[in-house]
Parts: structure tokens; C-alpha cells; sequence
């Protein structure tokens, strides 16, 4: 076990074989993962009984077996799950080794010493165990954090990738770089009517016919305007347009994280099938491995800076986790796990969307600086040209080696 003295966080690592010593022989691997996965949800409650003062992280290995370098991480119901690598299923995919479990824990206690939660700490130890492998190494490689194809995604990864973002986007100065995220069709349309070629509609709490009528209205504008429209949350009623009523106008769907833990693979799929792209929500490294296992069409990291538009219990991440951020998603894990564009959203201002932009973020989303602007237009123009100016300040700016915590330890 993993126990740091200067943090109330802490990982547990712990061999799985002792949750397969009770069980009868010839267990099939479904059975064997599921009585792993009791018996550290079982570790977890016990360790938070002994110790409540501290949060905790189970992270349970093969122990010494030479097999694949997977790990189950159960450090509460939603940052719960197998941790696998992205190259799993593929001829590269990593195997465990007798120093693995190690250099795992090293990993973890590094990340538990820069103040990470637990579930985050013991995503970046396999992160380490998985360079490791890679560069045949039983010492912990300086730069682990760096590569996305060490990066450990939560759950089992989706056969098939969702649509590509448009190629443009690894351009700067693209005309997707400023998102608007508005709150209602009305906003939605005069945001087109600005020149903003990528928008969305948030719509909180709508009544059935008032969120047609309005998908209806975005939709319908959007193809007008030739701009790309993504449906916030109301991925059912977006297929429904998308489906039935030959509306062209929707892009793509943005979901999340409590939104994508309620779809099943057969959901995805459906929105997949359809054609629609695929944005995800993303606060913290635990969430971070959850998008990525589905492969989406692009992320979203965010609060950048302290926003009113949401109550949250996130650290804001600032300049620097944008730049990790995006230098992750920017790396090739490999043919199945491409670069992936990253939105930034948060607070933001013309001048911290130019820094967020110098950073490496694709698109910028913005709200409250455009609906509460007293000159929306002026707004969009001041919006549009500050990320432009940080796209191409980008490659000035070193990416940092290191994320830095979202969540308090």
C-alpha cells in the first residue's frame, strides 16, 4: 500500500490475486473481472471505514503475473472502472511485469506529493507503469506524463472512432476557433448572423415542443450560415432531427460526464450511426481516460477560470493543464487513437482566450462574454481576433511536462 504522510489522499496498491484465491477454479475472464472489481469496491469501503479521515484510491494489479497491463480503479461509483491501455487489443499492447506494481506506486506517490486526488494520482501511476513497459525500463521514465499512448483509459475502448472534426481545425486562424455556447435559439441565430461558424444550444429544462421547435430553428440556420451546430446534452432529440426529419444542420452532439455514464455502447452507437460528431466534457485526468475510451470527435477542459454559469466543485484549471491538456489530445496514440482537437471553456475574455489559444486550445467556447456584452457583435470581433493572435503565438509556448490538480487532494 501506498499511504503519503502530507496528503489526505492516498492510493492502495493491490495485488487482485487475493480476490481470486476464494474463487472456484475455471472462472471465466467476465467472472474474474467481476470478483476483482467486487473485492476492491469491498477494499475501498473497508479502507473508508478504517480511515475515513482520508479519500481513497483502489488500484488493483496482476501482482507478478506476465499478462495484459490492465488495472481496476475504484475510487468511489463514478471514478469506478478497468484501466487499459490504448493500445490494448492491438499487436503493441502492454504487458505487466514483476516491476510494474513498483513503478506504479512511485507514479501514484509522485502525484499524490503534487497534490493530485486520489483517482487522478492513480490513473498518472499506471500512466508510469505503462511508459515503463514501453521503453523496457524497471526504473519510472522522467517524462511518463507526456505521452498519450501511456495515457490509461477508463473502460474498455470503442471498436470504432466517431467522425472527424474538420481537418481545419489543425490550422491556425481556422473559421471554427471561436465556439459559442448560447443558452437558446435566439441566441444560437444571432450568434450566426455575427459570422460565428460554430455554436451550440445549452437549452436547461425545455419542455418536449419547446426543444424541437428550437433544435428545429438552430438547425435551419446553421445550414444557412454554413456553420456546424452541436446539440448540448439532448442527444435523443438531435437524432430525432437528424433521423426523421432530414435536418442537415446538426453536427455533432457535446455530452457531459454525468450525461455519458447514463448512455450505454448501444446509445453511442446509435449517435455514431447517424453520422454525428462527438464532444465530451472533461475536468479532471479520471475524466479525461473516461471521453477518451469513446473515442470522440474532440474534448472539452474546463473551467479554465472561475465561471458563473455553472456551480462546480473544480479547481480552475488555468494555462497550464490547457497546454497539457492539448498536448495529450495533439499526440498520435496510433492508427485507432488519432490527434483529437480541445475546446477551452470558462470565463473567458478576449485576453484569456488568447492565452488559452497561445496555449494549444483549438476552439475557445465562450458565453457570458457574448450574452452579456452591451455590443455582442463588438464582442464576437474582439473574441474572434484574440484567438486568433494566441493560435499563432502557439508554438512559442513549451507544453508543460506536468498537469497540475483540478480537484482538491
Amino acid at each position: 500500500m501506498n499511504h503519503s504522510p502530507v496528503s489526505p489522499a492516498v492510493v492502495h496498491l493491490l495485488d487482485w490475486q487475493a480476490a481470486l484465491a476464494s474463487q472456484p477454479d475455471g472462472l471465466s475472464e467476465a467472472a474474474q473481472d467481476a470478483a476483482i472489481a467486487d473485492w476492491a469496491q469491498r477494499c475501498w469501503l473497508d479502507l473508508a471505514v478504517v480511515l475515513p479521515h482520508q479519500h481513497h484510491a483502489v488500484l488493483a494489479h496482476p501482482g507478478n503475473l506476465q499478462t495484459a497491463a490492465r488495472c481496476y480503479l475504484y475510487a468511489g461509483e463514478a471514478a469506478s472502472g478497468w484501466l487499459h491501455s490504448p493500445l490494448h487489443g492491438t499487436p503493441e499492447a502492454p504487458h505487466w511485469n514483476a516491476d510494474s506494481a513498483a513503478l506504479a506506486d512511485e507514479a501514484a506517490r509522485l502525484a499524490l506529493g503534487r497534490g493530485f486526488c486520489a483517482a487522478d494520482a492513480a490513473v498518472l501511476g499506471l500512466m508510469g507503469a505503462l511508459a515503463a513497459i514501453d521503453a523496457r525500463s524497471n526504473t519510472l521514465p522522467e517524462d511518463f506524463t507526456r505521452q498519450r499512448r501511456h495515457f490509461p483509459l477508463l473502460g474498455t475502448p470503442r471498436a470504432l472512432p466517431f467522425a472527424s472534426m474538420p481537418r481545419s481545425l489543425r490550422q491556425p486562424a481556422h473559421p471554427h476557433r471561436l465556439y459559442a455556447v448560447m443558452g437558446d435559439a435566439d441566441w444560437v441565430i444571432r450568434c450566426l448572423e455575427l459570422g460565428v461558424k460554430l455554436v451550440q444550444l445549452r437549452l436547461k429544462n425545455p419542455t418536449p415542443g419547446e426543444l424541437d421547435a428550437q433544435i428545429a430553428r438552430c438547425a435551419e440556420a446553421a445550414s444557412r450560415h454554413g456553420a456546424l451546430l452541436i446539440i448540448n446534452d439532448h442527444w435523443e432529440a438531435a437524432l430525432r432531427h437528424t433521423l426523421h426529419r432530414n435536418s442537415h444542420g446538426i453536427y455533432g452532439i457535446h455530452l457531459g460526464q454525468e450525461d455519458l455514464q447514463q448512455l450505454s455502447d448501444a446509445d453511442l452507437d446509435r449517435i455514431q450511426l447517424a453520422g454525428l460528431r462527438l464532444g465530451l466534457s472533461t475536468h479532471s485526468l479520471w475524466e479525461l481516460s473516461r471521453a477518451l475510451r469513446t473515442r470522440p470527435s474532440h474534448l472539452a477542459c474546463g473551467p479554465v477560470h472561475a465561471t458563473t454559469t455553472k456551480d462546480m466543485p473544480w479547481i480552475p484549471l488555468g494555462d497550464s493543464n490547457v497546454g497539457w491538456w492539448a498536448q495529450l489530445l495533439h499526440a498520435d496514440a496510433g492508427s485507432d487513437h488519432p490527434p483529437l482537437p480541445l475546446v477551452a471553456i470558462g470565463g473567458m475574455t478576449p485576453a484569456r482566450a488568447q492565452a488559452a489559444a497561445a496555449a494549444g486550445a483549438d476552439m475557445v467556447a465562450v458565453v457570458s462574454d457574448i450574452t452579456g456584452a452591451a455590443d455582442p457583435a463588438a464582442a464576437v470581433q474582439a473574441l474572434d481576433q484574440a484567438i486568433a493572435v494566441g493560435q499563432a503565438q502557439h508554438d512559442a509556448q513549451p507544453a508543460p511536462t506536468w498537469p497540475e490538480p483540478t480537484l482538491p487532494a
